[in-house]
């Protein structure tokens, strides 16, 4: 029989491939840039990525409570073919801005029906082998892992793009299809302890109550979030605007993958050694101001060299992603923890419908660059709000 150790570094192993392959898309090198040349505008554009954002806020803790409520691998399974269609209907839409948008649905719910399932799946795993102290250590090998796929995708990407668009979109299902075989591995070991330990269930609808009185019982959980929710969604949803970019400054199609597997593989890097900076809450505001002047930096740009500052901003970032998301499930005392985290989740999505339709908009009025300034400049208050809020007791990060 295998022992727990073993057992654990074999889910890990199996865990950590299901992420890169839910990541691992050759569209995400394209896909802006493709809707763009496809006829739609920038500021349509920015509509379907808020659009994205509106339907993750209504699908999220639903999905959480149902990931809280029934047997996690289910919905690990389902997650990348759900998501699989998302580049059926985009392959089919030829300029349809409708197509666009159902694909986006069903990026939405498959996403949601991962996020949550996934990081609650791993905190459970580790707490019931001793090791939930290492939360932050795997969870940036995860993000590591989930950068990776980005970055392998999006440098397979670039190179078919250079000579087909079109085919970046269709094979970015094959590793979808793969990755949902995985999940069948991803044992949820739950419910198993909840009956021999003849716990009761709990109902679907009490998943929901449990999420809100942990934040209503937490202050520093209610600190996280809107840390991660206000500051640190602004580099994430600029992601998604970045070939836009490329274009204004005159970066060739070919080199897109390229420079998005070289960020990936340095924020991978910086994510897995992320648990080691852990102890210095001043990085919480440190890193997104040093971030967002990467950001005003970048927006001077006026050839392809200024990328590189873009690509740093991005870079500065990820420590302190990984250990405000690893706090968050360390101030977590409940048992519906999927729900709570999807909740987080939830949160981002709607900071992320006005910041994507804003940043849009101003893009759509004073260009692509000038919009990358004044996300940097956003920069500036988050820094101040988290500094004065260090001074009364909370941390984002620990």
């Amino acid at each position: 029989m295998a022992s727990p150790a073993l057992g654990l570094r074999r889910f890990l192993g199996v865990y950590y491939a299901y992420v890169f392959l839910f990541d691992f898309m050759l569209a995400y090198a394209i896909y802006t840039a493709l809707f763009e040349l496809r006829g739609i505008s920038v500021a349509e554009i920015g509509i379907l990525l808020a659009f994205w954002s509106a339907s993750a806020i209504v699908l999220e803790m639903p999905s959480g409570a149902l990931s809280d409520h029934f047997d996690r691998r289910a919905l690990l399974v389902a997650a990348p073919l759900l998501k699989a269609l998302t580049f059926v209907c985009w392959g089919l839409a030829n300029g349809s801005f409708w197509l666009y948008g159902l694909g986006f649905l069903f990026w939405s719910a498959g996403q949601a029906l991962q996020s949550g399932t996934r990081e609650a799946l791993l905190y459970e795993r580790l707490a019931e082998a001793g090791r939930s102290d290492e939360f932050d250590k795997i969870l940036g090998r995860d993000s590591a892992a989930e950068g990776l796929g980005i970055g392998a995708g999006t440098l397979v990407g670039g190179f078919v793009g250079q000579f087909n668009m079109d085919w970046t979109i269709w094979l970015s299902i094959p590793p979808l299809i793969v990755g949902a075989g995985l999940a069948l591995l991803l044992h949820d070991r739950r419910r198993t302890r909840q009956a021999e330990d003849g716990e009761t269930p709990a109902t679907y609808l009490s998943h929901f109550a449990d999420a809100f009185g942990e934040f209503r019982r937490h202050a520093d959980l209610r600190f996280v979030t809107i840390y991660m929710s206000v500051g640190l969604i602004t580099f994430e949803l600029l992601e998604e605007f970045d070939q836009l970019y490329y274009l204004a400054v005159a970066v060739p199609i070919w080199l897109w993958g390229v420079l998005a597997a070289a960020v990936e593989l340095v924020y991978a890097y910086a994510s897995v050694a992320a648990h080691r900076l852990s102890g210095r809450p001043w990085l919480a505001w440190v890193l997104p101001l040093l971030g967002g002047g990467l950001l005003v930096a970048a927006s001077l740009g006026n050839n392809p060299w200024y990328v590189l500052l873009l690509e740093l901003a991005y870079v500065a970032i990820a420590p302190v992603a990984v250990l405000a998301e690893a706090r968050f499930h360390r101030i977590m005392d409940g048992r519906s923890r999927a729900t709570t985290t999807s909740a987080l989740i939830m949160a981002q999505n709607i900071a992320g419908i006005a910041a994507t339709l804003l940043f849009g908009f101003v893009a759509n009025w004073l260009g692509i660059l000038p919009a990358y300034g004044w996300a940097g400049l956003v920069m500036v208050p988050v820094a101040a709000w988290v500094f004065v809020r260090q001074g009364s007791g909370m941390r984002a990060i620990d």
